[in-house]
């Protein structure tokens, strides 16, 4: 009979080193064994396959992107990948995401349950702590990739993300050409998110929304309906633009009560300092761009060209 401890390696000093490993879907015990091997996670590729048929851990390996000592070892490799114990895991929460969409991505890579921590984005006290006077953390959860350990505390999941929206704010804020409160600004910038795709467009999209608010015209904006809607469309209906709520930009003028989604860094500067102009409509070309227009006769036809050219 061979023996497993036949075919290890010398199994690698650590010395407080970690390596990042990332766990694809798809990807096979065999391809993770490899992968574990040449990052030094583990030495010994046989004992891993057998460990993971053993204690049936071939459908509990959890995918994500970790950061995993060096000379961890093959059981407690297994241990880590699979939730059993706590994993420094890499998340990335995408600009433009929602309260509920960051606790499904949290939720989805173990790092905490996705009701606990809608209920600590929701904790006043904790929110008090960063002087955010609004229900809940909607606009300041800020997106950028965290590593959270598996099974985290969801109020420190909170604190970390809203810390970090305070850091960029304070570097923002000095920039600032317009005169709205720290709300109104994440407000905007929520809108600005979801409405703007092409990163020279922010600025302009931002004085567009600016240029309503001076002059007290509805904000009209389709992604405040959207955000009304169990999921997002590519077109609204008139029905949808009727929906009765302080959301609704479309029958309420000025901004809605607060953020539609958490916004990034590009949203939140061109919040803070519109770009200058006199265009108050756009409409999306269809491929990420949009046409900018200043009276409402020119909007029409420009509405007119994107709907004939898509």
């Amino acid at each position: 009979m061979v023996s497993f401890l036949s075919c290890s390696a010398p199994a690698p000093q650590s010395n407080g080193r970690r390596v990042e490993v990332s766990v694809r879907p798809e990807l096979s015990i065999s391809a993770l064994a490899d992968t574990l091997a040449v990052r030094q996670v583990i030495g010994n590729k046989p004992l891993f396959y057998f460990y993971s048929w053993y204690y049936n851990y071939g459908h509990r390996i959890r995918p994500g992107r970790y950061h995993l000592p060096v000379g961890t070892g093959e059981r407690r490799a297994l241990k880590l990948l699979s939730g059993e114990e706590p994993a420094l895991v890499m998340v990335t929460i995408p600009e433009g995401y929602t309260m509920e969409q960051i606790a499904a991505t949290l939720a989805e890579r173990g790092i905490c349950r996705a009701d606990s921590f809608l209920a600590a984005c929701a904790e006043t006290s904790l929110l008090r702590e960063f002087a955010v006077f609004v229900p809940t953390a909607e606009g300041y959860l800020f997106p950028e990739t965290y590593e959270f350990l598996t099974g985290s505390p969801p109020p420190e999941v909170v604190r970390n993300m809203i810390r970090q929206f305070r850091t960029v704010m304070a570097e923002l804020k000095p920039q600032a050409t317009t005169r709205l409160t720290d709300h109104e600004f994440v407000t905007l910038a929520s809108i600005v998110e979801r409405e703007a795709q092409v990163p020279t467009e922010f600025p302009r999209i931002a004085g567009v929304f600016a240029n309503r608010l001076r002059r007290g015209i509805p904000l009209q904006s389709c992604a405040t309906v959207e955000y009304l809607l169990p999921e997002r469309k590519g077109i609204l209906t008139v029905a949808d633009t009727r929906i009765e709520s302080p959301y609704n930009t479309y029958l309420h003028s000025g901004l809605p009560p607060g953020p539609i989604c958490n916004p990034g860094r590009r949203a939140l500067a061109a919040a803070l300092n519109p770009e200058r102009h006199d265009y108050l409509f756009f409409v999306s070309r269809g491929d990420g761009t949009h046409i900018f227009s200043r009276t409402l006769s020119e909007h029409a036809a420009a509405t007119r060209r994107a709907l004939r050219d898509n």
